[in-house]
C-alpha cells in the first residue's frame, strides 16, 4: 500500500516528552520522541541530530544529454554553495551527478524553484537498490506531483498523485530517504509520499534515462537548484518505522 502523507499532530500541555502521533487510512498510533531499544535509541530522524550529517553535493554536477537541451551554468554564490540554473529545453533539460552514490539507506536534500514555465521545475531521478524513480513537481501542466513509476503508472496516475500550486520564483525544499522499509519524500518538510520497499516495482518513464542513476530535470521550463546535500543512514534492521534512524544511547555515548 502507498500511503498517503501523514497528519502530524503535538499534545504539548501535562506531558514532558512530546508525542508524535502518525495517522494514515488504516492505522493510527502515537509513539514518545524518543524509544529505547536494546541497542540503542530509535528517533525520528528530523526531531533529533544524527551522527550522519549532510554533506553538500558540489563539483560533480554535469548537464545531463536529452537532446534539445537548454543551457545549464553552475555559479558559485557568496556562501561557497553552487546555484546551477537549467534553462528550458526542447523539451527537457538536466543535470547528472558524476560522483559516487549509494544505492541504499541516504537522504538527499536540495531547494528548487521554478523561474519560468508551466511545468516540472524539478524532476529528482534517484536509485533504490537496482531500481530507480523519480520524484516529480509540477508537472502535467504545471500543479501536479508524484512519484514515477509505481507498477507502470507515472505520477499522474498512482497512489501518490496529488496537486498543489506552485508559485514562481520560490524556493521549495524537497527531501528524499530510501531506507530499507520505503521510500519517502518531503516537499517543504511535509511528507508527501511514502511507497513501502518490495511491495511495489518501481521504474521510471523511458524519456529520464539520462539522469541515471541520480539527476535532476526540467521540462520546458526555466528553474534553479541549490543547497542539493546528502547523508547516509544507519537504518536499524528491523524498524517498522520509515523514518527512524539509530542513533547511540545515551549510555553508549557515557562510554
Amino acid at each position: 500500500m502507498v500511503r498517503p502523507p501523514h497528519l502530524f499532530a503535538a499534545l504539548a500541555r501535562g506531558w514532558l516528552a512530546v508525542a508524535v502521533c502518525v495517522v494514515s487510512a488504516d492505522l493510527a498510533f502515537c509513539q514518545g520522541a524518543d524509544t529505547d531499544s536494546s541497542s540503542g535509541t530509535v528517533v525520528k530522524a528530523e526531531n533529533r541530530e544524527v551522527s550522519a550529517r549532510f554533506t553538500p553535493m558540489r563539483g560533480q554536477w554535469k548537464p545531463a544529454s536529452f537532446g534539445g537541451d537548454g543551457p545549464v551554468s553552475i555559479k558559485k554564490t557568496e556562501s561557497g554553495d553552487e546555484l546551477i540554473e537549467m534553462l528550458a529545453g526542447d523539451p527537457i533539460t538536466g543535470i547528472l551527478w558524476e560522483g559516487d552514490f549509494p544505492k541504499e539507506n541516504y537522504e538527499i536534500r536540495l531547494e528548487a524553484r521554478r523561474v519560468e514555465g508551466f511545468d516540472f521545475f524539478a524532476a529528482v531521478t534517484f536509485p533504490v537498490a537496482d531500481e530507480h524513480c523519480s520524484f516529480v513537481l509540477g508537472g502535467w501542466g504545471g500543479g501536479m506531483v508524484g512519484i514515477s513509476s509505481i507498477d507502470g503508472n507515472d505520477a499522474s496516475s498512482n497512489e501518490t498523485t496529488q496537486y498543489k500550486e506552485f508559485e514562481t520564483n520560490r524556493w521549495y525544499k524537497i527531501r528524499v530517504r530510501v531506507d530499507e522499509m520505503a521510500v519517502t519524500c518531503w516537499l517543504d518538510d511535509v511528507e508527501y509520499a511514502v511507497v513501502p520497499r518490495g511491495e511495489h516495482e518501481l521504474s521510471i518513464r523511458i524519456e529520464m534515462d539520462p539522469c541515471l542513476p541520480l539527476g535532476i530535470a526540467n521540462f520546458m521550463t526555466h528553474s534553479e537548484l541549490r543547497k542539493i546535500e546528502m547523508r547516509k543512514l544507519n537504518v536499524e534492521s528491523g524498524s517498522t518505522d520509515p523514518a527512524a534512524v539509530k542513533v547511540e544511547s545515551k549510555t553508549e555515548q557515557a562510554n
